[in-house]
């Protein structure tokens, strides 16, 4: 044995010669390599993606390393280096950045506040309410992609003013219910928009086919009116010269007058309009051609008896949605020819006695008693905390409820009082962990949160709890067990909209909307037909385990009758949605759904930039660096006449400063240019012939969206690793780390060796150490009060 002292020394005496080792290999196999292959971009003239490698910083190895060993760089279409020449460099750079021990550091997960969406959704599932409060709190900042990452997510004053609002309303609804007008009253008055950007309040989206949808919250179970208006302008326009002239004379005959109904029946023969609730008829009523230019008819009303809570109206003339042409339904003047005009809902009539689920949640005894108060108040603090309650809080908020009793208030009011503290802890508002000193698995409790929140942006749910409780959850069997059952509930739903969601963008399609000047026939109805096609192919690739690469090239897709139309694809009526097989090839995979096109398009006119750098970003997960400030612009003047945009983006990349990011960008958007800015196929650009084709600089040629996509799904390994990269940082609120790329490789290859099915992936992250396990903490811990 050595001395301490002569281990020192000889340590000291070692870590040169590792050093000069180190450096050799670097001289020697490393530098060679980055010289071949990365410095042409990254270089101290170039300097793409602010990283120059030719004096690297020891601090650029683990950027490096994730860029080379995920295969993200070289960027798509560039000569790529063989398994061979790559081994000793990633073998070198993971030595250098420190991640070649499987042992590394699970990960910090940051405390994160509930955002809008799981506020929502969990006070739904807590109390039993259907108010949606938190649709009034400030938007929810982004992080990584995301709106539930932990170090985006600040409290704001405002924000805490609208808890406060938020948890007194709710817990009042909670307690006595909603408050009951004294006699029936108009509740609201939906409009219908005028055109796409008309700002009357409540006013509804822009149907071109006349319709008018939304929700409402109905208070009480009860009878209420439905009291709406048809908008007929049809004669506005009609060619009909004798029918115009016959109307302008001071009196008429009754034989003229029979005449003039008569053509105007074969002019404007009777439509049938047909208002539901939830998707059930509540109305239906015959719409004659308008003779006497009584362009809004009387009130058609319907009464019906609604059970309280939100509820899903429409009213339209169903045979409408075959219309080849939407504008079929316009005069020239710009008005619709038929419409809903407005909707009132009135009442309630002969409410009921409110059954509140609420309190039947709540009132687990029946004793004003304080035992009572604190056992209602204790099983609702531990589901509101997700984890059992220490005896502290317990003491608090009986505490509480004492102060409100001894100041002479009821005992509901008490557990009121309660409810809002309860409400307003920064244990409710915030999803925290124990702080830890070392990486270690994080309690049952604590797994459930996580998993429930993953899956269904709401809180555990009871049978959850139970297998929590018993300290049962993370054995493999249970734990696989709840994944299935909680992916086959509908509630799983939550993952498709807000994680897909976001993934692929439709949540922000009202905000990217066609310029209704150019693209006349999309209104706010197509939109919300565009983004529930995709919703509906996402889910369906989820509930039948089908494999993640079918979001590249699915064979199917959900559409309706005025989608269809908009598409080209014959066969497919009415309002609803209906599972089609693809048979032509130019639709198929999310880039050939309208939702995505439109959101990877300018509002005038098509970008194959932007279609190539969203492809790259969201499917590849090889977004290019930003362009240089001082780039020009495309030249936009004359676009379609002068010179077609293929043209003008290949004088664009004739700058070689240009060429290196749009080189990986273009050739995909190209592929995608027989689609206009909407989502609508096309043969021409202006007047010019749309050439599709495009050819990657490693020689990959292609020509329109179908081998576009052939070539897409050649990059595979690239897609499955980007998608386990995103679904692992929306699982956890955070971003991927360098510790975290042995996990992510883990998943990667059992993905793959599954068939790429989304339920593996989903099994395989909840399987994980970063999602089962809590790295060391510097902080963050809410201590228990």
């Amino acid at each position: 044995m050595y001395s301490n002292g002569v281990c020192r020394f000889a340590i000291i005496g070692i870590l040169p010669f590792f050093a000069l080792a180190a450096q050799d290999e670097f001289v020697q196999t490393v530098k060679p390599f980055l010289a071949k292959n990365c410095a042409g971009c990254h270089n101290d003239q170039t300097k793409l993606a602010n990283l120059s490698l030719t004096n690297p910083a020891a601090t650029v190895w683990p950027k490096v390393l994730d860029k080379l060993s995920s295969g993200r760089m070289p960027p798509l279409g560039s000569p790529q280096p063989s398994k061979a020449e790559l081994a000793p460099v990633t073998a070198w750079l993971e030595r250098q950045a420190g991640v070649a021990n499987p042992t590394a550091d699970p990960g910090r997960v940051t405390s994160r506040r509930l955002n809008r969406v799981e506020y929502n959704q969990t006070v739904r599932d807590l109390l039993g309410v259907s108010l949606r409060p938190a649709d009034d709190f400030p938007l929810d900042d982004a992080g990584y992609g995301f709106d539930n990452i932990g170090d985006v997510l600040s409290v704001s004053s405002l924000l805490m003013e609208k808890y406060l609002a938020a948890a007194k309303q709710l817990s009042s609804v909670a307690v006595y219910g909603h408050r009951v007008p004294p006699k029936p009253t108009k509740l609201v008055r939906y409009m219908t928009k005028k055109s796409q950007d008309d700002p009357t309040p409540n006013a509804l989206p822009f149907s071109l086919r006349g319709a008018i949808y939304g929700t409402y919250h109905f208070p009480v179970t009860a009878e209420y009116e439905f009291r709406m208006r048809v908008g007929n302008y049809r004669p506005r326009n009609t060619s009909n010269r004798r029918l115009t002239e016959l109307n302008r004379k001071p009196a008429i005959t009754e034989a003229e007058k029979l005449e003039i109904i008569e053509e105007s029946r074969r002019a404007y023969p009777p439509v049938k309009m047909v208002m539901t609730l939830d998707g059930l008829q509540i109305l239906t009523e015959t719409v004659e051609g308008n003779v006497d230019y009584q362009y809004a008819h009387g009130e058609s009303i319907a009464r019906v008896k609604v059970k309280a809570g939100e509820r899903a109206i429409r009213a339209s003339f169903p045979e409408f949605a075959s219309l080849a042409n939407p504008r079929e339904n316009m005069n020239l003047d710009g008005r619709r020819k038929l419409f809903i005009d407005y909707v009132d809902i009135v009442g309630p009539f002969a409410p009921e006695p409110q059954q509140l689920e609420s309190r039947e949640r709540l009132y687990i005894c029946r004793e004003q008693t304080p035992a009572c108060a604190q056992r209602i108040l204790g099983r609702l603090a531990a589901r509101a905390y997700r984890r059992p309650v220490t005896p502290q809080e317990l003491t608090a908020l009986s505490g509480l409820t004492a102060l409100v009793r001894d100041a002479g208030d009821s005992f509901d009011e008490g557990i009121r009082v309660g409810i809002q503290a309860i409400l307003m802890s920064p244990h409710f508002l915030f999803r925290a962990e124990p702080a830890s000193a070392k990486p270690q698995f994080i309690t049952d409790h604590d797994l459930a949160s996580r998993l429930s929140y993953f899956l269904w942006s709401s809180l555990p749910d009871a049978e959850l709890v139970t297998v929590a409780d018993a300290g049962r959850l993370r054995q493999p069997a249970v734990l696989n067990a709840q994944l299935r059952r909680m992916l086959a509930d509908p509630r799983s739903d939550a993952m498709i909209e807000n994680f897909v969601g976001q993934w692929l963008g439709w949540r922000l399609l009202d905000r990217r909307k066609p310029d209704p000047a150019r693209f006349p026939n999309v209104d706010d109805e197509l939109l919300e037909a565009m983004r529930r096609e995709t919703f509906l192919f996402a889910r369906a690739i989820l509930r039948e385990d089908r494999s993640l690469l079918d979001f590249i090239d699915g064979r199917f897709t959900y559409l309706n009758g005025p989608l269809a139309n908009y598409y080209g694809i014959a066969g497919i009526t009415g309002e609803g949605f209906e599972r089609v097989e693809l048979k032509d090839v130019r639709r198929g995979g999310v880039i050939t759904h309208g939702s995505v096109l439109t959101l990877s398009s300018y509002a005038t006119r098509t970008s194959p930039v932007l279609r190539g750098r969203w492809v790259l970003e969201n499917l590849l997960g090889t977004p290019p660096p930003p362009a240089p400030p001082d780039i020009p612009a495309l030249q936009e003047a004359n676009l379609g006449t002068a010179a077609s945009l293929r043209t003008r983006l290949e004088q664009h990349r004739a700058n070689p400063r240009c060429a290196v990011c749009h080189d990986q960008m273009d050739p995909i958007g190209f592929g995608l240019e027989n689609f206009d800015a909407a989502g609508a196929w096309r043969d021409r650009d202006g007047q010019f012939p749309i050439d599709s084709s495009g050819k990657f600089p490693s020689g990959a040629s292609f020509r329109g969206p179908e081998e576009l996509k052939q070539v897409l799904k050649a990059q595979s390994g690239l897609f499955v690793r980007n998608v386990t990269e995103k679904l692992l940082t929306y699982a956890l609120g955070r971003g991927v780390e360098t510790s975290d790329r042995i996990a992510v490789n883990t998943i990667v290859q059992r993905v793959t060796a599954d068939g790429s099915k989304f339920s593996t992936l989903v099994r395989e992250i909840v399987h994980s150490p970063a999602f089962q396990m809590r790295g060391k903490s510097e902080g963050g811990q809410l201590a228990a009060k």
